[in-house]
């Protein structure tokens, strides 16, 4: 936890996002998949721009309808095995949203948004875990972003290309 607290909120950012990349291909045919992946493409593009506003990742976590937003999706999934992938993607983007909502120095937050904190990281790698438990993966992913200058997707997803 002292190496995570360590971290710059961006490579902070980039672990989440980067092993959510690992994580939406074993969703890919999913319904909701194009939804998943466009929450991660925000956030990505929030990272390496700051922009989109955080009340537009934070639609994508929550439209304010019964039937869209990640919030929603991972509910109606009914495949009990996509409830650790979902959790892994929602916790990313809750992230990213939350560093979006303070870097725009936003005084309220959506609620869901508000419990969002370093600790955060344990529910992750422990869903992580749960989808890929044989291998060291997030250990190593993140040994990869401590030593190195990575500011994109790109950079971030290198990881896994080689």
């Amino acid at each position: 936890m002292d190496k995570w607290t360590g971290l710059s909120s961006d490579k902070q950012i980039i672990y989440y996002l980067g092993l959510s990349e690992f994580v939406i291909q074993t969703l890919h045919g999913n319904n909701y998949y194009i939804d998943a992946r466009k929450a991660l493409d925000i956030c990505w593009e929030w990272l390496e721009t700051k922009i989109p506003t955080a009340d537009e990742i934070y639609n994508s976590l929550d439209d304010g309808t019964e039937f869209g937003g990640l919030f929603i999706q991972m509910q109606m999934d009914e495949q009990e095995e996509n409830e650790a992938k979902w959790d892994c993607i929602v916790d990313a983007v809750s992230f990213v949203n939350k560093h979006a909502y303070i870097f725009e120095g936003a005084k309220y937050l959506p609620a869901p948004i508000e419990n969002v904190d370093d600790e955060l990281i344990n529910h992750f790698i422990e869903c992580f875990y749960n989808i890929s438990p044989k291998n060291g993966i997030a250990e190593d992913y993140f040994e990869y972003i401590l030593h190195r200058d990575i500011k994109t997707k790109s950079d971030a997803v290198n990881y896994f290309g080689r």
